[in-house]
C-alpha cells in the first residue's frame, strides 16, 4: 500500500506538471507535438501494429477485472467478519486513485497535450471564420456553403460511379477489393496532405495500421464509429458500420493517431486523406462524409436550397446514406445517450467548449480551405501525383 502510495503522488504531480504547461504554447506545439508525443505515440503505434488484434481490446476488459476482482474479493472477507469495512474502503480507494492517476498521467504523457494545441488554422495561418454581420454577408455566406455542398454531391457521385459502374447498384455499395486493407492506401495519402498544407513533417510519417475492435457491435450500441487508444498508439474503427462510412473514420482516427486531437480538424483531415488516397472508395467515403456536414449546416440556412443541392445525388449514393442512417437508429437507448453524455464531458474537459458538437465543426474548416484554393475543394497533389 506505501509503494501505491508513492506511485499516486509521482502520478499526480506528473499530471500537475502536465497540466501547467498545457498554458506554454511553444513547449506544446515545438517540444510536446513535434517532439515527445510524436516519438512515443509513433513507437506505440508500431510495436503494437505487430500485434494482429487491438491491444485496446485486452486491456480495456483488463483494468475491469483489476479493479472487479478486488472489490469482489474484499467484500467476501468483509461479510464473513475477516477484514474491517473501513480497511477495505481504504484500499479499494486507493487502488481506483492509483490507477486513475496512472492513466491520466500516461495519457498526457503519450497524446493529450494535444488538445492544448494552437486551433489548426492559426497553424496553418488562415483567417479566423467570421460570423456575418449583416443580411448580405449571411447570403454570401450560405451562397458559398451551397456551392462548396453542391461540389461535394458532384464528386461523391463521380466517386461512386468509378467504384460501381453504374449509377445505382440497388444494395450497399462496397470496396471493390473488400481483403484489402482499409487504411492500405492512406500512409502516402498522409504524406500528400502533409504536402498539400504544409504541415509538419511528423504528419507524413507512417504509423501502426487500423485494427477492428473484436466487439464492434458494443461500439455500435454506445454510437462509436471508432476511437483513438492513446495508451497504445492504436487507431482503431468499429468494423460492422455501413461500408460507406467506414474509409473516412479510419482516416479520422488516424489522423488523432499523427497528433491531431481536436473531432473537426480530425474529421477535416480524415476528408482530405480520403479524396487524396489511391483508393477509390477512399476518395467516395471522404466526399460523402464532408458533404453530410456542409448539408447540415444548408439545411439550417436554406432548407429548400439544401434539398435542391441532395437531389442531385445518384440513387446509390443516397441510398448508401439512408442505410447508414438507418443503422445507426436501431442503436439509439440508453447506452448511446450515456455514451454521449461521456464523450461531450471529457471533450469539454480538454477544452473543447462545445463538446461532441465540435465533430460538425469541420464545415468551417472545410470553408477555409477552399477560401485558400479560389473557391473550390476539389484536389490534385502538387507533385502531380496520385
Amino acid at each position: 500500500m506505501r509503494r501505491r502510495a508513492i506511485l499516486l503522488v509521482v502520478c499526480v504531480a506528473l499530471t500537475v506538471a502536465f497540466w501547467a504547461l498545457s498554458y506554454w504554447p511553444w513547449f506544446v506545439e515545438h517540444v510536446y507535438a513535434r517532439g515527445v508525443s510524436f516519438q512515443i505515440s509513433r513507437a506505440l503505434s508500431i510495436v503494437t501494429g505487430l500485434l494482429p488484434v487491438s491491444l485496446a481490446a485486452i486491456l480495456i476488459p483488463g483494468v475491469v477485472l483489476y479493479l472487479l476482482v478486488p472489490f469482489v474479493l474484499a467484500s467476501v472477507r468483509v461479510l464473513r467478519g475477516r477484514r474491517r469495512f473501513l480497511d477495505a474502503l481504504r484500499g479499494g480507494a486507493l487502488r481506483t486513485a492509483t490507477l486513475c492517476a496512472f492513466a491520466a498521467a500516461v495519457f498526457y504523457l503519450t497524446w493529450g497535450l494535444n488538445y492544448a494545441r494552437a486551433p489548426l488554422q492559426a497553424r496553418l495561418g488562415w483567417p479566423e471564420m467570421e460570423r456575418p454581420q449583416d443580411e448580405a454577408a449571411v447570403r454570401r455566406l450560405t451562397d458559398e456553403i451551397a456551392a462548396l455542398a453542391d461540389e461535394l454531391v458532384a464528386a461523391a457521385n463521380e466517386q461512386y460511379r468509378a467504384v460501381a459502374g453504374s449509377d445505382d447498384l440497388g444494395r450497399a455499395s462496397g470496396p471493390p477489393d473488400p481483403s484489402r486493407a482499409v487504411d492500405a492506401s492512406f500512409d502516402e495519402a498522409f504524406a500528400r496532405v502533409q504536402r498539400e498544407l504544409g504541415l509538419e513533417p511528423a504528419v507524413a510519417v507512417p504509423r501502426g495500421g487500423a485494427k477492428p475492435f473484436p466487439a464492434s457491435v458494443l461500439l455500435s450500441h454506445l454510437q462509436l464509429t471508432g476511437f483513438y487508444f492513446p495508451w497504445t498508439g492504436e487507431a482503431t474503427y468499429n468494423r460492422v458500420t455501413p461500408a460507406a462510412t467506414l474509409p473516412h473514420t479510419v482516416a479520422h482516427e488516424k489522423a488523432h493517431q499523427r497528433g491531431i486531437a481536436r473531432e473537426d480538424e480530425a474529421n477535416f483531415i480524415g476528408y482530405l486523406v480520403c479524396v487524396l488516397s489511391d483508393d477509390p472508395y477512399a476518395r467516395y467515403s471522404g466526399a460523402l462524409g464532408a458533404q453530410r456536414h456542409l448539408l447540415t449546416e444548408l439545411f439550417a440556412r436554406d432548407p429548400a436550397r439544401a434539398t435542391a443541392v441532395r437531389k442531385r445525388r445518384l440513387p446509390g449514393v443516397q441510398r448508401d446514406l439512408d442505410l447508414a442512417n438507418e443503422y445507426w437508429q436501431q442503436y439509439e437507448g440508453v447506452a448511446s445517450r450515456v455514451s454521449y453524455a461521456v464523450n461531450d464531458r471529457y471533450l469539454k474537459a480538454q477544452g473543447i467548449r462545445t463538446g461532441v458538437l465540435s465533430y460538425a465543426a469541420s464545415r468551417n474548416l472545410l470553408v477555409l480551405f477552399a477560401r485558400q484554393r479560389g473557391g473550390v475543394l476539389r484536389l490534385v497533389p502538387r507533385d502531380g501525383r496520385r
